[in-house]
């Protein structure tokens, strides 16, 4: 995890799934516990994402956002947003193509 004008950029890589999530889920407590609350997610390298591990990046989004932040995505392969379109989840997180873009946003 890195931060870039005050927003925390977290890099994720392999699969999001059942098993990995609890431990994003972790991360992202760790933040919002610190009062911080504008994340942008790197999934550049992520090659297996599930239904599990979306509801719970959503399910974040909704939190930050009533603390008047908000969580966006980046770096998404092409199979990868299938699945979040898929679900729906597309329609409620913002989506980029670059980190700086994603990070801009929140200004």
């Amino acid at each position: 995890m890195r931060t870039q004008n005050g927003v925390d950029v977290i890099d994720v890589s392999g699969q999001l799934d059942a098993f990995t999530t609890p431990d994003v889920k972790a991360e992202f407590k760790k933040l919002t516990d610190a009062r911080r609350y504008k994340f942008v997610l790197n999934l550049e390298k992520v090659n297996y994402v599930n239904s599990t591990a979306i509801g719970a990046i959503v399910a974040v989004a909704q939190q930050v956002r009533r603390r008047k932040g908000d969580l966006k995505v980046f770096g998404m392969k092409e199979d990868i947003r299938k699945v979040f379109d898929l679900v729906g989840a597309s329609k409620i997180l913002e989506m980029f193509e670059t980190e700086q873009e994603a990070v801009n946003s929140f200004s």
